[in-house]
């Protein structure tokens, strides 16, 4: 018994010990962190305060004394000894590569413009520029601790930074080409943080050509609780600060891009162009933000309308954005709104020649192969390019390639978020639903390759005929159906509106689904 006494009390002292062992450990480590990140933020902070009191003329003038040390993250070294001539080109490559893709853009949407839907309709067009889904600048910075020591769930390639790929990242099997990142945020500081980890991370997994605020989002979440997206339009001193710790924050190497809307329902109808003026006027007043895109509506923020019923009820005013045009003839703008198919995208830009480019959002999200002939109709780019597909099956063999590499990295759980990008591929043509509920369906298991499995899907359900049509028959079907509704028919606007329709309840299922699911999970 006495033995036993003096084995547990034995025990009970190396536990002790062992216990503050662990606790002198953790503070050091804590200590050495906190050092280091005090080290790595502080001139951060204190820089761009510095940069945000210079003059109108010190922000234009573009070869001021740059001298980067050295800036490093985890994974990924980004050598920026750059000198004052190399910022510069890199900036104006990025400045000219952009100009010469705002024709169309693709509109930013939350869980569809990912890197798998952008990888899509990389597949079909080579000049469109490619918006990310919104990246909330403080998810950025600030991952959630429970991500910091996740990294046993990821492949074992990856590091400790695979959260950043999870916003940042593009597709590995080829270049993503033209594309802008959208960031959310109010807070110059985390914003500044946020594209200085996009500038960081354009030497290693992507090549983002410019880098987007978003002053548009009616979403409750964004613009009442978090105090950015449209909520910013009442604010447009705080946005031209908030776009020049961005641009300061790449390292002056992206241009600063943003997306709004007309104004919110907090404003007379009577100022509505008066506070746009002001707006636009006040934001591009230091030189740096040239390119606006322009969502033709009023955002509703004081009433109880969803972010889809936002998209919907407010009516399109696209002529004001022409007027925009017109008043600021030194800045670009692209239209945002109501476009349903390539053919009302060339009118409109037909109708104002010094109109930059249109976004589409919804249309190409429902009915991508639509827009597939979009470098020949509306860049005149007849040059062929291997990666381009020409028919659907091309598009599914590629895009299979780049489905096995993504469940190669990120595991099998990542497979119905690829699955999603190419749900409304063959919208309009016979088992299309048939098509997106077998992808629905497929196991959630890797003991067979993806793309295999996809391919098999569509064979199963399309003829030959639907698979192999190229891409030129398929617009000619389309214009024919265009011109039967421009002549007074109807077939052609209630086939683009049936689609658009038929992704949007679709989408509105989804979400039900995931709300239940994640409500069971609780449970």
């Amino acid at each position: 018994m006495l033995k036993t006494f003096h084995y547990c009390c034995f025990r009970i002292s190396v536990l002790l010990l062992g216990s503050v062992l662990c606790i002198t450990v953790a503070a050091i480590m804590t200590t050495a962190f906190t050092t280091n990140r005090l080290v790595r933020v502080s001139p951060v902070v204190s820089s761009w305060k510095q940069r945000r009191l210079e003059t109108k003329d010190m922000i234009l003038k573009m070869n001021s004394n740059l001298d980067y040390e050295g800036i490093s993250s985890r994974n990924c070294q980004y050598h920026s000894s750059l000198k004052n001539n190399t910022i510069t080109s890199v900036f104006d490559r990025n400045k000219q590569l952009l100009r010469q893709s705002t024709r169309l853009s693709l509109a930013p949407m939350m869980d569809y413009t990912t890197r798998h839907f952008r990888f899509l309709i990389r597949l079909l067009t080579r000049n469109t520029l490619l918006y990310t889904e919104m990246v909330a600048a403080n998810a950025l910075c600030q991952p959630p601790a429970a991500s910091r020591h996740s990294t046993a769930i990821i492949n074992n390639n990856f590091q400790e930074d695979w959260h950043i790929r999870r916003y940042l990242a593009q597709s590995s099997v080829s270049s993503e080409g033209p594309s802008v990142l959208q960031l959310g945020g109010s807070d110059p500081q985390q914003l500044f943080r946020a594209s200085e980890i996009i500038a960081l991370s354009n030497s290693d997994y992507s090549d983002y050509t410019a880098i987007n605020l978003n002053c548009g989002c009616p979403s409750p979440k964004v613009a009442t609780k978090g105090c950015f997206g449209a909520a910013l339009m009442h604010q447009p001193i705080l946005v031209r600060d908030l776009c020049t710790a961005m641009y300061e924050g790449a390292q002056r190497t992206l241009p600063v891009t943003v997306k709004c809307r007309l104004g919110t329902d907090s404003e007379d109808f009577e100022d509505l162009y008066t506070n746009l003026y002001k707006f636009i006027d006040t934001v591009a007043s230091n030189g740096i933000v040239t390119d606006f895109q322009i969502h033709a509506r009023i955002a509703i923020l004081n009433k109880k309308l969803s972010p889809s019923e936002n998209r919907k009820i407010p009516k399109l005013q696209y002529d004001i954005v022409r007027k925009l045009v017109q008043d600021f003839p030194e800045l670009t703008f692209s239209l945002n709104g109501g476009i349903e198919s390539i053919f009302q995208a060339h009118e409109e830009l037909e109708k104002c020649q010094n109109l930059a480019g249109i976004m589409v959002g919804r249309s190409m999200a429902a009915q991508p192969w639509h827009w597939a002939m979009t470098d020949s109709m509306l860049y005149n780019d007849i040059d062929n390019d291997s990666m381009i597909c020409n028919n659907r099956w091309e598009v599914l063999q590629k895009f299979g390639v780049h489905a096995d590499k993504e469940e190669q990295m990120w595991g099998p759980k990542i497979r119905p978020f690829i699955l999603k990008a190419i749900q409304g591929l063959f919208s309009g043509e016979p088992n299309a639903k048939h098509f997106r509920a077998a992808l629905g369906n497929l196991p959630k298991t890797n003991e067979c390759n993806l793309s295999e499995l996809i391919l098999l899907a569509a064979t199963d359900r399309f003829s030959d005929e639907v698979l192999m049509r190229s891409k030129q028959e398929s617009l000619e079907i389309a214009r024919s159906d265009w011109i039967l509704f421009k002549n007074g028919g109807i077939t052609a606007g209630a086939q683009r509106s049936a689609a658009v329709q038929e992704w949007q309840h679709f989408r509105k299922e989804e979400e039900e689904k995931n709300m239940q699911e994640a409500a069971r999970s609780f449970l």
